[in-house]
């Protein structure tokens, strides 16, 4: 029955099981996927239409029923939501993420409502998917990786390698990074479909970072912001974002280049 209700969930959004992953950890990786969902069907119900839109709390409190009842099924799921620390906060924190890309808009009363179906460009190749829409239904989307879709915004630009070899005798461990620039490495997952990039440190509150943290799932909890797990097709994507901030971004021996 649990596994039943999980298979649904991340096959009407096409995420895939990885090698070794555990029930619990899929239902994390799937629940933070479907979130951005349940928050857009939540502010649709404001008795208006979603016309008017619908109160952090409001929001708070009905993400908090839904994950507990996963929680019932997956124990583990709500400390990995940090539920034990400070409750509300982890989904008050994704809330602001999808106002900052502007899949949500925030009223001058303090609501939140659904955007309109739009695109935002995303470096020089790609778009980001967002508002009131449903990418698993479009042919030209990617595969979901953490809470977003991306579409090429121009089919014909070659595609070259914007993650960079380690530096020659490196294993590209954290241990590389310098002490005074911000570095992020590219390792393989579980599995060949994923991709593990791992951040030198947090890095600072910039617009690009809602941007990443949106196409990557968090791993060692929903608020990790240094390890984090994206599907293997983004990774130019994300590259291209990161580097273009100034991140120097290396793949790791055994990586592919992209």
């Amino acid at each position: 029955m649990p596994g039943d209700l999980l298979r649904t969930i991340a096959g009407d959004l096409g995420i895939q099981r990885m090698h070794d992953e555990s029930e619990t950890q899929l239902a994390c990786r799937a629940s933070y996927s479907a979130l951005r969902f349940w928050i857009e069907a939540f502010c649709l119900d404001d008795g208006y239409g979603g016309t008017c839109g619908i109160s952090e709390t409001a929001i708070i409190r009905k993400s908090t029923i839904w994950l507990r009842n996963l929680e019932d099924l997956y124990p583990g799921l709500l400390h990995w939501y940090r539920f034990d620390s400070v409750a509300g906060k982890s989904i008050a924190n994704i809330l602001r993420m999808l106002v900052a890309v502007q899949d949500l808009t925030a009223t001058d009363e303090e609501l939140y409502r659904c955007a309109t179906s739009h695109t935002s460009p995303l470096g020089t190749r790609y778009d980001l998917i967002l508002g009131m829409t449903d990418p698993t239904s479009q042919s030209d989307a990617f595969p979901m990786s953490g809470m977003a879709s991306i579409t090429r915004n121009d089919q014909h630009r070659p595609v070259v390698s914007v993650v960079s070899a380690a530096p020659a005798g490196s294993s590209a461990t954290l241990a590389d990074a310098g002490a005074e620039r911000n570095e992020a490495v590219f390792k393989p997952a579980a599995d060949r479909n994923h991709v593990m990039i791992t951040l030198n440190r947090p890095l600072p509150n910039a617009s690009y970072c809602n941007q990443l943290y949106m196409m990557t799932w968090p791993t060692r909890t929903v608020n990790d912001q240094t390890k984090r797990l994206a599907r293997i097709e983004y990774v130019p994507a994300l590259a291209e974002l990161l580097r273009s901030n100034g991140i120097h971004t290396y793949r790791q021996e055994g990586f592919p280049d992209v």
